[in-house]
């Protein structure tokens, strides 16, 4: 299966030959390039929807960057090791889902809940996850962390 890349202005495209698909992935960063990345790429888009064949387009924002990511789980291993000295048996990864669910009911942000599995045997957590944090959301967790370790007595 072949995949031919190019350029049209700064953004990658790339067009998948045997499945006909088109697919790119561009971060806007102001008005000025939007507009240009939009300029550049209709021609492509009205060619494709003229020749009868549907498109998707998703515009959303930028979720968190890699510095926060690195940054936050920095943190939750901090807190995952502070509590296992006193006796937690809990992993990293469920200190985690503790941590961001506080967050969450404390800053007034739709909260995950739970349901019993499909078996009725477990019960499963749903909901909000960190990887589909917005940049200011991903600030606005660390900044949180930062001081609930402060109140806790865990160094950061």
């Amino acid at each position: 299966m072949g995949i031919d890349l190019f350029f049209i202005g700064s953004v990658l495209v790339g067009i998948c030959l045997f499945c006909e698909t088109i697919f790119m992935i561009v971060t806007l960063h102001n008005s000025q390039q939007a507009q240009t990345v939009l300029k550049d790429l209709w021609p492509k888009i009205k060619e494709t929807l003229q020749a009868g064949k549907q498109l998707r387009l998703e515009v959303k924002k930028a979720t968190r960057s890699t510095d926060q990511n690195d940054m936050f789980h920095a943190l939750i291993d901090k807190v995952y090791k502070a509590m296992k000295v006193v006796g937690s048996t809990w992993t990293a990864d469920d200190w985690k889902r503790l941590l961001i669910d506080q967050w969450a009911h404390e800053t007034g942000r739709k909260i995950g809940k739970v349901a019993p599995s499909l078996d009725g045997e477990r019960v499963v957590q749903l909901g909000l996850q960190s990887h589909k944090f917005t940049k200011e959301e991903g600030s606005e967790f660390i900044e949180w962390l930062l001081c609930w370790m402060a109140e806790k007595g865990i160094e950061a």
